[in-house]
């Protein structure tokens, strides 16, 4: 669950973007693991989601869902919304995975970005969003390959 004041506005990074809308310090926590917000998955639970889901439900959880550590993380609240650049993020998960903390100073309106490359495993739909591969490719290669 968001832990500061954010709000969602169109992004020069990627579509739409969470935004600052307090100032926030250096090492403040942004986000933190919530269980009534968000859930966390293992593989085998990942993998039944999936499973009942249709294509544009898939597409969502896809979306606003990331895999880090083997563990699937949904994210219910507005921190979905962080986009991700290589260069000047400015918040990233900590080794527990369940708190994001600003790395510097961020001003009201500023936009918060992650480096997903950083925070993420290397089979998080992501990488393979950003190669053009499709929902049903990347779960017949990465997600559904030990069926």
């Amino acid at each position: 669950m968001l832990k500061i004041h954010a709000y969602v506005a169109p992004s020069d990074v990627h579509g739409i973007g969470l935004f600052a809308g307090e100032p926030i310090k250096e090492g403040q926590t942004i986000w933190e693991f919530t269980s009534f917000f968000d859930r966390v998955m293992n593989r085998e639970e990942f993998l039944n989601l999936c499973r009942t889901l249709d294509d544009r439900a898939l597409e969502h959880l896809l979306s606003y869902c990331y895999k880090r550590k083997n563990k699937y993380y949904y994210l219910a609240d507005n921190t979905r919304f962080i986009n991700h650049t290589e260069n000047g993020f400015n918040v990233m998960l900590r080794d527990n995975d369940l708190v994001e903390v600003a790395l510097r100073d961020i001003s009201p309106g500023e936009e918060l970005l992650e480096n997903y490359f950083l925070s993420y495993d290397e089979d998080d739909f992501f990488n393979y969003e950003l190669k053009n591969i499709s929902i049903q490719d990347y779960l017949r290669s990465r997600v559904l390959q030990d069926e």
